[in-house]
């Protein structure tokens, strides 16, 4: 094989590559979310599990969140990537929060959390 045609072979072999990359359904970084694992782990899920429980049935969320209920308690929202649209940044509606009060699971889902009380909290130096 001369110099040439191992150039043209090097050249096809990275064409090819990058139209499988650019014409995939899934972007490379979506894929350390695991999108259909997270979304088939929900059904898996209980009232009442430890927080422990539910990142070892999830994996690692995709953000969280902390504020408190209506008693002053603070809920934590574990944020995970359900679905993807591909309309540039990942929209509300393409995540489910997953909800606990004192380490426990509370609920989850877009409607629960929407649901569950939120306060403004304002803290102030004496």
């Amino acid at each position: 094989m001369n110099a040439r045609s191992a150039f043209l072979g090097v050249i096809t072999v990275f064409v090819l590559v990058l139209l499988i990359l650019n014409t995939s359904c899934v972007s490379p970084s979506l894929l350390a979310w695991n999108i259909e694992k997270a979304r088939n782990n929900l059904n898996h899920l209980e009232v009442g599990m430890t927080k422990d429980e539910v990142i070892g049935i999830m994996g690692p969320p995709y953000t969280r969140e902390m504020f408190p209920d209506e008693t002053g308690q603070p809920v934590e929202v574990l944020v995970y990537i359900t679905q993807y649209t591909d309309s540039g940044p990942i929209p509300d509606s393409d995540k489910t929060p997953i909800c606990l009060r004192n380490g426990r699971l509370i609920g989850w889902g877009r409607n629960f959390y929407d649901r569950t009380q939120k306060h403004d909290v304002t803290i102030r130096q004496r």
